[in-house]
């Protein structure tokens, strides 16, 4: 800032008007004029500040500001004022005379470094990488040795190793963070370094904050400079979705009612869609899908459910049953796993579109469920009339939960069977009175149970052959659900022949 004081010692007014032509080397700052301390909007050393009216015994204070904005060669600035004024005599006469003021003289540096830093985004996201770039340029008339940029990764962002470039050469030592070296920088000579961060998490602040720092000898004394400072917002649109199923037991046949909560708790609204693959061994239910209580007509979760927008704050709710297949194979299958995935698109302020995916927790279903099978043998296979037929059946359980079992349609039609034969794991079991029935109590699962009895033909039996198979009821029970089954057997064939005498 140059600063030109002007003062009227004499006994009459003069009109004032302040030159300066400014030294090589420097450029005035437009709008940097003050006359007592106000500015004069427009007005420039070069082509006159008016001073106005300078009354005697009275001073002015005219000050502005320049740039250095090169080096001349003699490393000096020197500067002068130019006064120019006027005043009327007594006579009526108008006088006009200059004056020059004394001489400003300043001592420039030879040297004289630039340094400017700038990120290839003011936006940015975790997952995205971000290249610094900053150029160095040697503005003085003397050589800089030993230049060193040090750039800190700012938190929240990793360097990757192997991406600095300087002035198109790839330096795959280099660290930011530790130092560049650059060596001797030559007067007018400039340098451009280029590095990627990943960004891997949102800071406390929510941006990347970062200054260089140059360091370089001149004559045997090391200088520092900095740079700007750059500084790039990390928006997170921190999108969650959560999942649960209303049973955490189950048997073949239940239907599973999933529940997704999807949460935008970011500052920034996201396109989404609902993506849930419907697990094996299950059978979605159609139009079951609900969007905040809305059904959704041939919405599969397979294919997509589209949220649309979600903006930030919000919450949406999505629902959807599936049916457990009864033919599932729990040797195969015994739990079921559900996990639904969030695609959400956002825009960033710089136009770029980012796509990312949320995923839910895991939900788990454990089938349980008893596997009755009925193997029935018959022997003798041929037999006359009022002759005897010692049936036996095997009953397994061959699944992971007990049930309680009764055996029916044990004898066929025209025979009888003598409850008082009957066994069961050859243990004696008569039946009295014996109502068609034999109840077996509970089955545990991976056991087997031998049931035995013996019929007579009837006398009267005009057929020759009976055939039938037996059958198995059962019912277990599961988190207070009763459940129900029934089984039959193989098929079996007895002869009868006439008894000849």
């Amino acid at each position: 800032m140059y600063t030109i004081i002007a003062e009227n010692t004499g006994n009459t007014a003069a009109e004032l008007t302040i030159y300066d032509t400014l030294p090589q080397g420097v450029s005035f700052i437009l709008n940097s004029v003050l006359r007592n301390g106000i500015l004069l909007p427009g007005a420039d050393p070069v082509s006159g500040i008016p001073a106005g009216t300078l009354i005697p015994e009275s001073r002015v204070i005219i000050s502005f500001q320049v740039i250095v904005v090169s080096l001349p060669p003699s490393l000096i600035l020197l500067n002068k004022a130019l006064c120019k004024y006027s005043f009327v005599t007594s006579e009526g006469r108008l006088n006009i005379n200059e004056l020059y003021s004394n001489t400003v003289t300043i001592s420039l540096n030879a040297f004289q470094i630039c340094t400017l830093l700038s990120a290839n985004t003011s936006t940015t996201f975790v997952g995205d990488v971000v290249t610094y770039t900053l150029r160095i340029i040697n503005e003085g008339i003397q050589s800089l040795q030993d230049v060193i940029a040090v750039i800190p990764v700012p938190e929240g962002a990793v360097f990757i190793v192997g991406s600095v470039i300087v002035a198109g050469v790839y330096y795959p030592e280099s660290d930011p963070n530790q130092g560049i070296y650059l060596g001797n920088l030559g007067s007018g000579v400039s340098v451009e370094i280029t590095f990627r961060v990943s960004i891997v998490e949102v800071p406390p602040t929510s941006t990347l904050i970062n200054t260089a720092t140059v360091s370089y000898v001149v004559d045997g004394n090391q200088f520092n400079t900095e740079s700007n400072t750059v500084v790039v917002a990390v928006v997170s649109p921190d999108v969650t979705i959560s999942k649960r199923v209303d049973l955490s037991r189950a048997a073949p046949g239940d239907p599973l009612c999933y529940e997704l909560l999807v949460r935008n708790n970011g500052n920034i609204a996201v396109d989404a869609i609902l993506i849930d693959i419907i697990p094996s061994g299950t059978l979605f239910v159609w139009d079951s899908v609900l969007v905040n209580g809305v059904v959704m007509k041939g919405v599969i979760p397979d294919s997509g459910i589209s949220l649309s927008t979600l903006s930030p704050g919000s919450v949406t709710v999505v629902k959807f049953k599936v049916t457990i297949a009864t033919t599932i194979n729990i040797q195969e299958i015994s739990e079921i796993q559900n996990q639904g995935s969030l695609q959400y698109t956002f825009q960033l302020p710089d136009g770029r579109s980012v796509s990312q995916i949320a995923r839910s927790n895991v939900v788990s279903t454990y089938i349980f469920t008893p596997i009755i099978s009925l193997e029935i043998c018959v022997e003798p296979t041929c037999v006359e009339i009022g002759g005897c037929v010692k049936f036996k059946l095997l009953l397994s359980n061959t699944g992971n939960w007990p049930a309680d079992v009764s055996l029916i349609q044990l004898n066929p039609e025209g025979s009888t069977l003598d409850s008082s034969t009957i066994t069961i794991d050859g243990i004696s079991s008569p039946q009295y009175p014996f109502n068609g029935t034999i109840p077996l109590g509970t089955v545990k699962a991976g056991t087997t149970v031998c049931i035995t009895y013996i019929i007579t033909i009837n006398e009267y039996l005009l057929r020759h052959f009976l055939k039938g198979n037996s059958s198995a009821i059962y019912q277990f029970m599961l988190d207070e659900r009763t459940y129900v089954g029934k089984v039959h057997s193989n098929s079996y064939t007895i002869t009868v022949e006439e008894f000849n005498e």
